[in-house]
């Protein structure tokens, strides 16, 4: 089965050999370094990629791929193959893979709300020769902490990690209060730099009671059931859409510390990391609103996102 680096081989020989583009061009388009480029070309010719032509059937669902970025207006999009067992583990590892290869020398990750996004971190493995600075989205930190995920992951013994940790609750109890939040200056200052950021790592939410915020307690299973009755499909940032991304006006969004995900929209490199089929209806309305630039997705929803609604 190829792995997600054979992926990214085969689509740098095919951008380099096929397309004409130069190494520098390929950099900038897939958001990597021109050593990196240099390097998967090299690995492509050894691993007898490069023939006469490239060799497409290295790299699983290149049409299926195509189509689902012209139709969404996508950036780009990592499938990973269906899996028995359980599908965050591969979809996490293949999130980890994209962003670290998409480190440069200074690189700001925006990092969002959620299991799937603590899991990518913990699975990140940085050159210690880069200087990479983490910024929670939201407050609520607990999942980004070593007792959510594996205390000796790379996140926590990186020399060259700094961390701006939003210093509040997910939720505070008013809306007066989130918003007297908000305007404090260690809250503050952090929010007003998440535009900066190069890359952005985000989970999409389904409504059901696996819901990380759901499990957290910030909602109850009876306001599932009123959001689901407004049209709700999922959430990006605790903040729920529906089937066309359309924000739903709901009383917990006024009590929320965290980034508009109206802001995704104008922020570079936005990376959804979400799978599975009960999480389809969620994946599409956070594509059609603009939200995302990448997905990393599982390919029973990828053909999924093809079919006629």
């Amino acid at each position: 089965m190829p792995t997600y680096e054979d992926n990214l081989i085969v689509k740098i020989a095919w951008k380099y050999y096929k397309e004409g583009l130069t190494q520098n061009e390929i950099a900038e388009v897939m958001n990597l370094s021109r050593m990196r480029v240099i390097k998967y070309l090299e690995k492509a010719k050894t691993n007898n990629i490069i023939q006469f032509k490239v060799d497409l059937s290295k790299l699983e669902h290149l049409d299926l791929q195509n189509e689902i970025i012209q139709k969404y207006n996508l950036d780009d999009i990592c499938i990973v193959p269906a899996s028995n067992g359980h599908i965050s583990d591969s979809l996490t590892i293949a999130a980890s893979q994209y962003i670290e290869d998409r480190i440069t020398k200074d690189t700001m990750i925006n990092v969002g709300y959620g299991e799937s996004v603590s899991k990518t971190l913990g699975h990140l493995n940085i050159s210690t020769k880069y200087n990479v600075t983490f910024v929670s989205l939201s407050g609520g930190v607990k999942f980004f902490m070593p007792t959510a995920i594996d205390k000796t992951s790379d996140y926590y013994t990186n020399p060259n990690y700094n961390h701006f940790i939003i210093p509040s609750p997910l939720m505070a109890s008013t809306k007066n209060l989130a918003e007297q939040l908000r305007l404090e200056k260690p809250i503050k200052n952090i929010l007003e730099i998440i535009p900066h950021s190069h890359i952005t790592i985000v989970g999409v939410g389904a409504l059901n009671e696996r819901a990380t915020i759901v499990k957290e307690g910030h909602l109850s299973l009876v306001d599932v059931e009123v959001l689901k009755s407004k049209g709700a499909v999922g959430d990006i940032l605790s903040q729920f859409y529906d089937i066309n991304g359309n924000i739903l006006d709901f009383h917990l969004h006024e009590q929320l510390i965290s980034t508009e995900i109206d802001l995704l929209k104008s922020m570079n490199h936005v990376v959804a990391v979400a799978g599975g089929l009960d999480k389809k209806e969620a994946i599409i309305g956070a594509l059609k609103g603009g939200y995302i630039d990448v997905l990393i997705t599982d390919e029973e929803v990828a053909q999924s996102l093809l079919k006629k609604e």
